[in-house]
């Protein structure tokens, strides 16, 4: 990590990509919550990391598929549309 980086990310990440702060926000407007629990935050954070990352792997397969190297959006829409539970 580059100098100084540490202070400029919030304690919240813990290790993950997506910071627990728009996810609270999402929680609140989303299910028009007025109280979300850090815990409740965090483990929603986590649970989408966890989706974004296996979307993702199924967009490059998909990618790969097509011959191209670089993923667009219709493989991420294409994966989605996949994998998408309900």
């Amino acid at each position: 990590m580059p100098y100084g980086e540490s202070d400029i990310l919030p304690r919240a990440t813990k290790g993950r990509i997506i910071p627990v702060a728009p996810i609270d926000r999402l929680i609140r407007e989303g299910a028009k919550a007025n109280r979300v629990s850090d815990k409740g935050a965090e483990r929603l954070a986590t649970i989408l990391e966890e989706i974004g990352k296996t979307l993702a792997e199924r967009a490059y397969q998909l990618t790969r598929h097509a011959g191209r190297k670089t993923i667009t959006d219709e493989d991420i829409e294409l994966a989605y549309k996949q994998w998408k539970p309900f």
